[in-house]
């Protein structure tokens, strides 16, 4: 620390301390590093989403989250973020080519259990209707070949130890 910044703290009070931490602290949290940061939170049955602006504010929000109390995926436009995560962390060239891309594996993950549901269905096997008709299915299955065929795919982020 700069002896002028340390001569400046060692003549407050402590609610002045106090105040200035508070300070730095949102100063920090608000900081913006040039690059995106989304965090899906996976904590106690719910899911959230938070957006925010610097690496640090990241790596302070996957902390709180230490796989105990929950997750935290992290979906990035720095190519280059090293961060400690107990979830997953993706690096797009933009938020909306994640988007695309959670989209693409949400209907390739339970197409398969709505055609089940359909079928159950039409073969009276189940009291309950179906969320989803023949041809929402199959619009479904269009657009996953269209995605396929478009869509940007993200690079699975690493940490390293003792990167710089």
């Amino acid at each position: 620390m700069s002896n002028r910044v340390n001569n400046f703290l060692n003549n407050l009070t402590i609610e002045e301390l106090k105040e200035v931490r508070s300070i730095s602290e949102n100063l920090i949290h608000n900081y913006d590093d040039g690059f995106k940061y989304e965090c899906k939170i996976f904590s106690s049955g719910k899911t959230s989403t938070l957006n925010l602006n610097n690496s640090y504010s990241v790596q302070n929000l996957c902390n709180k989250y230490d796989a105990l109390i929950g997750i935290v995926d992290v979906y990035t436009t720095n190519p280059n973020l090293n961060l400690y995560n107990y979830g997953d962390t993706y690096y797009f060239p933009t938020l909306e080519d994640a988007e695309k891309w959670r989209y693409y594996q949400y209907i390739k993950s339970n197409i398969e259990n709505w055609k089940n549901e359909l079928n159950k269905w039409e073969e009276n096997q189940t009291p309950f209707e179906p969320r989803y008709t023949k041809e929402d299915i199959k619009t479904y299955e269009k657009q996953i070949i269209g995605y396929e065929e478009e869509m940007v795919k993200p690079i699975k982020l690493e940490y390293k130890v003792n990167a710089n």
